[in-house]
């Protein structure tokens, strides 16, 4: 009898791992659809009709220099938002660094509604996604990605921002 029940917990626990593995492939197969979703886009917002969104590069104390993106000040409401940051057009098969996201990964969904905040219930005031690189000037490749109040309808907006320590912080189209 202890050998079934040995074998049983065993079981339950290789099929857990099992869920969580393929639910990780998953995640991480999103994200590389939107990491090459990035690569392949066009056309470029300088900004959004919807939401804040900025970007900043700051020196640190070790000679690398930070840089942050914030998305913040919804105009309307989005729902399941989803943002990814790419540094200086890296080629996914050969970045050995995961770029900077939201609402990949997390079990959790996030929201941005205009005057509502509430991190318990996924209304969040706002998103600062940042990295560190070794340069002071740095190329960042945005999309952020959300779907209406009825999940069904989904928009993308794609943005591309040159920033220099030595010249003013600007997006480009």
């Amino acid at each position: 009898m202890r050998k079934y029940v040995i074998s049983i917990l065993i079981s339950l626990l290789l099929v857990g791992c099992g869920q969580s593995e393929t639910i990780l492939k998953e995640k991480y197969e999103t994200y590389k659809l939107h990491y090459q979703s990035i690569l392949n886009a066009t056309q470029f917002k300088q900004k959004s009709n919807n939401y804040n969104i900025t970007s900043s590069l700051t020196k640190l104390n070790d000679g690398t220099y930070r840089y942050d993106v914030f998305v913040d000040e919804p105009k309307i409401a989005m729902y399941d938002v989803e943002i990814l940051v790419i540094v200086d057009d890296g080629l996914l098969l050969i970045s050995d660094e995961m770029m900077p996201s939201i609402g990949i990964y997390e079990d959790s969904e996030y929201h941005l509604i205009p005057y509502q905040v509430d991190a318990e219930l996924g209304y969040q005031k706002g998103f600062n996604l940042n990295g560190v690189v070794n340069q002071n000037k740095v190329n960042l490749k945005v999309l952020v990605m959300w779907k209406d109040y009825f999940k069904i309808k989904t928009e993308r907006e794609y943005f591309n921002f040159i920033i220099d320590l030595n010249t003013p912080v600007e997006a480009t189209e």
